[in-house]
């Protein structure tokens, strides 16, 4: 493959890394150096399940036969397109079901939040292995789901969203290490999400790791006097691998899983996801 197949397919490979947000939920939006070509652009659909039978109350992981097991399972709708060669304009929108099999029967099932992000590229190196993204965007409630209830799609809340994302590329390898900041409105602490990213290309399968975390600025622990949950302090650590296959040039595949290795008022989830990347 020769390079600008390579970056192209590398450019494709990070559609369906981002598009398969496992994990995440409604929170996630985590960028790695990637941006499109001016006209350039992606779309991706995705169905992620995770599930989850203990979760942390504070940081005490219990288990609750009310809730029973929560299963959550989204479709989503990723698109990226390059506006200038340095800007690219991010957008994802999940369709999302969540239920617990517990005597409560607790059920929601709706459009959770839509993302939408400007990433601009800040610094690039003369040979392209470094670069620096800055991102800058908006999350906001897409229906009018329940936010304030152990079972929900979403915390109802209207975000700013900043990132800054460092990437080394060298051949077929990069890395990537993005910071984040989340200005959240209501009554939901700020959270400061954590993305780290490897990955590798051999010819038309891109393979990557990824560890993700999110800590939030204060917030309530669940049971705490007059808690909501979307003021919950809630956080986590997760990782995961990620498969991208290359079918042809405009089209491609991906699968992905991940587990969760700590949190704070979130469940203890593994999932996993499938989707499709269509270039245009």
């Amino acid at each position: 493959m020769n390079g600008t197949l390579m970056a192209r397919a590398a450019v494709r490979a990070i559609a369906a890394v981002v598009a398969l947000a496992a994990g995440g939920g409604a929170l996630a939006l985590d960028l790695n150096g990637f941006l499109r070509d001016r006209g350039q652009g992606d779309a991706a659909v995705s169905y992620t399940t995770e599930s989850y039978d203990e979760f942390w109350v504070g940081e005490m992981r219990v288990s609750e036969p009310a809730l029973g097991e929560v299963e959550t399972q989204s479709l989503t709708l990723w698109l990226a397109y390059g506006l200038t060669d340095r800007l690219t304009l991010i957008g994802n929108l999940p369709y999302v079901e969540a239920e617990g099999d517990g005597f409560a029967g607790l059920a929601e099932e709706d459009l959770s939040d839509v993302s939408l992000l400007g990433a601009y590229r800040l610094f690039e190196s003369e040979d392209g292995r470094h670069n620096v993204i800055g991102g800058f965007g908006l999350r906001t409630i897409a229906s009018n789901y329940v936010a304030d209830a152990p079972v929900s799609v979403g915390d109802g809340t209207a975000d700013w969203l900043f990132r800054a994302v460092y990437q080394f590329r060298y051949r077929a390898f990069y890395a990537s290490q993005q910071i984040g900041f989340d200005l959240r409105g209501g009554d939901a602490p700020d959270g400061f999400p954590f993305h780290t990213e490897i990955g590798n290309t051999w010819g038309r399968t891109t393979v990557s790791a990824h560890y993700t975390r999110l800590t939030a600025e204060d917030g309530t622990d669940i049971g705490d006097p007059g808690f909501t949950f979307p003021s919950n302090e809630e956080e986590w650590s997760r990782g995961g691998v990620k498969a991208f296959v290359r079918v042809n040039e405009g089209f491609g595949v991906a699968v992905a899983g991940f587990t969760t290795f700590d949190g704070r008022n979130t469940g203890d989830a593994t999932g996993f996801s499938v989707g499709a990347v269509l270039g245009f």
